[in-house]
């Protein structure tokens, strides 16, 4: 299978991070943290960055979501992880503010401005993933070391029913960790964090470890924050590595496509990143 081509790191400037994918008729939004906190052994985020491409390979800055427009205030540098998704026409930004709580925010169009939909915090937890079932039902999955799914109200702005743990065998493992991903594939479930994954024929599972998408570019540790999408027929998987962890938070993001076996796996195609020299020296 020839390699598609992808750029990689997604762009030049450092700090790309958490990345989370809208996809709009042809075009996709990449929707990250940012990073600043260069020589800082802390993760220091002042706002959320939204990426624009027609074709994966270029990536536009088109908007930006402050956090004085949240309930979280001017000069705010926890703009941890978050997710976004499309409904009725108008598009939601969940949020963490650090570990402490996740907020909503709410936009026009996918470019924003995004401003607050709630003026306080939808639940205590953080590292939100959002995920709409085959028949419209959206639900927030969020959570550290035990993971959390409940369904939303029809206007995201609260839940329709009480959150209730995801059933998951980590196998000894799959990481006690922050930041899931879910998607769904011809009716097999698929929970992330980081390149590990497990699945289930059930979304609230059971869910069973099944494996790595691949290793190096950090999908082996714990720390590859990112999603899974779909666009123009294929799939691809998206996330974020640490230019040097033992220095500082910053990170870049990273593409490849993604393949699905007859047996329920799937594995990221990392040629894309053959010969890629990712910025701060280290190798895969």
């Amino acid at each position: 299978m020839p390699v598609r081509p992808l750029t990689n790191p997604l762009i030049d400037q450092p700090g790309m991070s958490d990345p989370h994918a809208l996809v709009v008729g042809e075009v996709c939004y990449l929707f990250t943290g940012h990073d600043v906190g260069f020589g800082v052994d802390d993760w220091v985020m002042p706002d959320w960055r939204i990426f624009r491409s027609a074709d994966l390979r270029t990536w536009t800055h088109v908007g930006t979501i402050d956090p004085a427009d949240t309930y979280l205030g001017a000069g705010h540098t926890d703009c941890w992880a978050g997710d976004v998704v499309e409904r009725h026409g108008r598009y939601y930004w969940f949020f963490s503010d650090r570990s402490r709580a996740i907020g909503v925010a709410v936009a026009d169009t996918p470019e924003g401005p995004f401003v607050d939909a709630l003026g306080g915090p939808l639940v205590d937890s953080f590292d939100p993933t959002v995920f709409v079932d085959e028949g419209g039902t959206p639900y927030l999955i969020y959570g550290m070391h035990d993971y959390w799914i409940a369904p939303l109200d029809d206007d995201l702005r609260g839940f329709a029913d009480a959150p209730r743990r995801l059933a998951l065998d980590r196998r000894g493992v799959f990481p006690s960790s922050d930041k899931n991903s879910l998607h769904e594939r011809d009716g097999i479930y698929y929970l992330s964090c980081s390149g590990f994954y497990a699945t289930s024929t059930e979304l609230f599972g059971p869910y069973v470890h099944r494996g790595l998408v691949g290793r190096g570019w950090d999908l082996d540790t714990p720390y590859a924050h990112g999603d899974f999408f779909s666009w123009r027929g294929e799939w691809y998987h998206v996330w974020c590595r640490y230019r040097d962890r033992r220095r500082d938070r910053i990170r870049d993001c990273f593409i490849a496509p993604l393949s699905y076996g007859n047996d329920g796996s799937m594995r990221d195609d990392l040629r894309v990143l053959d010969g890629v020299r990712p910025p701060g020296g280290r190798t895969g």
